[in-house]
């Protein structure tokens, strides 16, 4: 009976709780602590004070925002070549887990030993490799993988290739990496032990969309040191590097770097209280017990499954990441256990709206609203993207659905609408209702359709006129409180904001009261860019004053004060300018912490403060802490015994 309890219980992990973060210097009452989500660095460098980041310098650590091409020394070093990043670190150097500054190494992925990539075919030598799917890069092994030829195949397979080339016919002799990447069904039977900047992966299933170091997707670069080590890089709205070596027969994760964000926010999963938050391609697992900064978010799915849908326009650069960034902010919501995402851009682009499909982490294109004669970003009115768009003579508002769930945009699933949906910031409830921030308020109604589908007709849609208030730019409906909290101007560009809220809402009130103006300072740089509202306040960031936070009161619209950048952040001149729409969210959870998201580009990673007004915000227990509490007890007892 001893052992049974005991094995039962393993592993054992003693609940933690929160308690009170360190405080930074500020004027907030109770605590507050600066961290980051989506890079394994948080530029924390303080050799210069707090200056814009030196992409040369090894002290200064960030993954750049895209990995275009990789390629490895005879050490193990990376290096790396990227189109943009936009701290410049355009050529980043990486060894053992670690950033060494940026050197151009004039690399080449497309050739290697001889060889060289055509289109699908890899030539060279006397011979033609056909088999490699859609080879992205090439590179000569070493070590035990002395004169074969690593393919990096980003087709379907999602695989490294690897090719005995002695022979007149080259021959695959080994795959690494799961069939399918990250859309794959894999299952591993083995454990993947903790390595650097990576937790253990357990042996088991991992659905499609869920992460595990195996499934490889956005495949740029693939490279072999002397010790037979196997370096990937990825970059696809993101970008990395992971190192596997072969223990026992099996691939070991040996370490690797992540960067998932350039110009992007995330939003919480209010059913879990934050413990999930979302990105446009991305699903974090939050660990709050952690304060370390930096520490509390884990990569757990990739949502973009880009293979299979390659009309999905978070995969298409020109439009996910061109001129005006056309998917960069994220509303998510669970109804009736479906989860769907909506999608702002950065300068008020109507909604894209993505399905995740049962029982995975793959989310698929099923809504859009956009103008017919929309120029798709900086391109030119004619871009292919989406396909079968109605003419473009007009300028009516038309809704795309996907009706028969197969994420592809078809002639007959355009629908016009009488009511205009062309830009400006929109609100989504948690019905998934659609606000957009006008008076009268028009609200579009959510239809869930047998197919899992949102419909949205302006032949099912409200309107609410609003009395008191001269305009309404932004709106955020807190059904806890049964309130709408009202900005009125909209967009990136919010100078000269006032904030009202209207009580009582379900009650019929219309009748909009005054809070307080903005209250970021006259004397501050540029504009006021982006607005959230939370529990009982409002958070406001400004565009060259970057992730500094200004917090008003709601009850009686006073200023409680500022956030900042602290030293693990690299102070306030080591962010980026907050230029999207979406650039703010605010959260409070349960335990009475706020939790505030702030997009920083610069260095591809979201701001994340932790703000306790009363100084003791507890975390709360979960069914699985409680268990393993439980477990504990249960080991002491019969310890005793």
């Amino acid at each position: 009976m001893k052992t049974k309890l005991l094995n039962a219980c393993k592993p054992i992990t003693l609940v933690l709780f929160m308690g009170m973060l360190t405080a930074n210097a500020q004027q907030l009452p109770g605590t507050y602590a600066g961290s980051w989500i989506g890079n394994t660095f948080g530029g924390a460098y303080k050799g210069y004070g707090d200056a814009w980041p030196k992409p040369t310098d090894p002290n200064d650590k960030w993954v750049q925002i895209s990995i275009d091409c990789m390629t490895v020394e005879a050490d193990g070093t990376c290096y790396t070549e990227s189109g943009w990043d936009e701290a410049g670190r355009t050529h980043g150097v990486y060894k053992n887990g670690n950033v060494l500054g940026s050197v151009d190494h004039n690399i080449n992925c497309g050739t290697a030993g001889g060889y060289t990539i055509n289109g699908t075919t890899i030539t060279g030598n006397g011979k033609t490799i056909s088999s490699a799917g859609t080879p992205t890069a090439i590179a000569m092994g070493r070590g035990t993988y002395n004169g074969k030829l690593l393919v990096a195949d980003n087709g379907a397979r999602k695989q490294i290739l690897v090719y005995d080339v002695s022979t007149a016919t080259p021959t695959i002799v080994e795959r690494i990496g799961a069939n399918g990447g990250i859309a794959s069904n894999f299952s591993i039977s083995y454990n993947l032990l903790a390595s650097t900047n990576a937790p253990a992966y357990p042996s088991g299933t991992y659905g499609p969309g869920v992460y595990h170091p195996l499934k490889l997707w956005g495949i740029t670069g693939v490279g072999c040191d002397d010790q037979g080590r196997i370096f990937v890089s990825h970059s696809e709205m993101g970008s990395g590097i992971r190192c596997f070596k072969k223990v026992n027969g099996n691939w070991q994760l040996d370490w690797r770097v992540e960067n998932y964000f350039f110009v992007d926010n995330v939003y919480y999963d209010e059913k879990t209280d934050a413990l999930d938050v979302y990105g446009v391609q991305e699903h974090f697992k939050m660990n709050f017990t952690n304060t370390k900064p930096g520490g509390e978010w884990s990569i757990y799915g990739y949502s973009l499954d880009s293979y299979t849908y390659p009309q999905d326009p978070r995969g298409i650069v020109e439009i996910k990441a061109g001129g005006e960034h056309g998917l960069t902010g994220t509303v998510m919501r669970d109804i009736n256990g479906t989860r769907y995402i909506w999608t702002s851009g950065m300068t008020c682009q109507p909604p894209n709206i993505f399905k995740y499909k049962p029982g995975t982490e793959i989310a698929v294109p099923c809504g859009m609203f956009m103008q017919r004669n929309h120029r798709i970003y900086n391109l030119d009115i004619n871009f292919w993207w989406p396909p079968q768009r109605p003419s473009t003579t007009n300028n009516n508002t038309m809704f795309w659905e996907d009706l028969n769930n197969n994420g592809q945009y078809e002639a007959n699933e355009y629908t016009d609408q009488t009511h205009d949906f062309g830009g400006g910031d929109f609100f989504v409830d948690k019905s998934g209702n659609i606000w957009q921030g006008q008076n009268p308020i028009p609200v579009w109604k959510a239809n869930i359709l047998a197919n899992g589908n949102i419909h949205y007709s302006s032949n099912n849609l409200t309107t609410y006129n609003i009395t008191g208030i001269p305009s309404i730019g932004k709106i955020v409906y807190q059904q806890d409180k049964d309130r709408l909290v009202l900005l009125t101007t909209d967009c990136r560009n919010l100078d000269g904001g006032n904030v009202y809220v209207v009580n009582n809402w379900s009650s019929g009130n219309r009748a909009a009261t005054f809070v307080s103006n903005l209250k970021m300072p006259d004397t501050a740089a540029d504009d006021i860019s982006s607005w959230s509202a939370a529990g009982d306040y409002a958070f406001e960031v400004g565009w060259e004053t970057r992730a500094k936070v200004w917090v008003t009161d709601l009850r009686n619209g006073n200023l409680v004060g500022t956030m900042e950048p602290g030293a693990a952040l690299g102070y306030s001149e080591h962010t980026g300018w907050v230029d999207i729409a979406a650039g703010l969210q605010a959260y409070k959870r349960k335990n009475g912490e706020y939790l505030v998201f702030v997009e920083d580009d610069a260095l591809g990673r979201v701001v994340l403060y932790r703000w306790c007004p009363t100084g003791n915000c507890k975390e709360i227990p979960t069914a699985k802490s409680i268990f393993k509490e439980l477990c504990q007890l249960i080991k002491l007892i019969v310890s005793d015994t």
